[in-house]
């Protein structure tokens, strides 16, 4: 999987206006995962194919229109490691190349859907043959759990899909739909940014949060922070007296910072992810937000800056 989302979006304000739910990737990546398949010539030949444990299967079925749907499922999971609800007319040419090379004579023969108990007991045949399981209740469980480790390692909502479908992969789990992962991405990235924030807010002292107060200050020309934001655009002597100024201004934030990120077991991957939403927020956005988020925000960007 690659090129997942837009990385650098903040899970609280990252939310499709359409369900308000987190959006980690883009219509075109989910139908990549949930997507129903469809296959050149050459990939039919390959998902299509029928070990003997698997033709011992699909010749135990009872009708041969029920058999050619069973091997149809199978292929389509191969790929994609999902089960599909689908017309026999939208896959008419993976059809056709079922009856020509595993059941001949069948050409004109019409198949029909499957009715819906003979469909999940053909999956579960297939989960059978392939070793795999559905992600029930103690799976979503003990997902969650891996879900929460990953967000201590980073908080991007993209690595903690990414890892968590690969815990399933690797676990050989069908993975939930995508509403699920929504959820339990924003639920665990949420625990943690929480988890942060608390600490952060018992460990700050008045001097600490002063400055930081001070980076979303107004001056004579513009915030703080947005000055603070820019790198020097050459190595003259102006350039690196300005930089020297900043430098004097991060110091304390960063020295402060070193320790309390070090105490709270902060990724450098979090804290990387977490100083580039200062980046990616104006100044406006940022005073929207709650104290202690926009704090531990500002402090990474500090400690990433300096």
């Amino acid at each position: 999987m690659s090129g997942y989302g837009i990385p650098y979006k903040d899970i609280g304000h990252c939310m499709s206006s359409a369900s308000r739910r987190l959006a980690i990737l883009t219509v075109r990546e989910i139908n990549e995962l949930y997507g129903l398949p469809y296959f050149t010539d050459e990939e039919r030949c390959i998902y299509f194919e029928l070990s003997p444990p698997e033709r011992d299967a699909v010749d135990a079925v009872q009708t041969d229109a029920a058999a050619v749907h069973m091997v149809l499922q199978l292929g389509y999971f191969k790929a994609k490691r999902q089960f599909f609800t689908y017309e026999p007319g939208t896959v008419c040419d993976d059809i056709r190349h079922i009856t020509k090379r595993h059941f001949p004579g069948m050409d004109n023969v019409p198949i029909k859907a499957l009715s819906k108990p003979t469909r999940l007991d053909q999956q579960q045949t297939i989960l059978s043959l392939l070793s795999y399981r559905r992600c029930d209740g103690a799976a979503k469980a003990e997902l969650e759990l891996k879900a929460r480790r990953i967000a201590m390692l980073s908080n991007q909502p993209i690595t903690i899909l990414r890892e968590s479908l690969q815990y399933l992969e690797n676990q050989r789990i069908v993975a939930p739909g995508y509403r699920f992962f929504q959820d339990l991405v924003s639920r665990v990235a949420t625990g943690e940014r929480r988890r942060i924030t608390e600490m952060l807010e018992q460990a700050m002292t008045p001097a600490i949060e002063q400055q930081l107060a001070a980076l979303l200050e107004a001056g004579e020309s513009m915030y703080q922070i947005s000055e603070l934001k820019h790198e020097p655009q050459d190595f003259s002597y102006k350039a690196l007296r300005q930089e020297v100024a900043r430098r004097k201004i991060f110091q304390p934030l960063y020295e402060f910072a070193r320790t309390f990120l070090a105490s709270a077991a902060l990724s450098n991957e979090s804290v990387k992810y977490y100083a580039s939403l200062v980046q990616f927020y104006t100044v406006y956005k940022l005073h929207r937000m709650a104290t202690g988020t926009v704090r531990l925000y500002l402090l990474c960007f500090a400690h990433h800056r300096f």
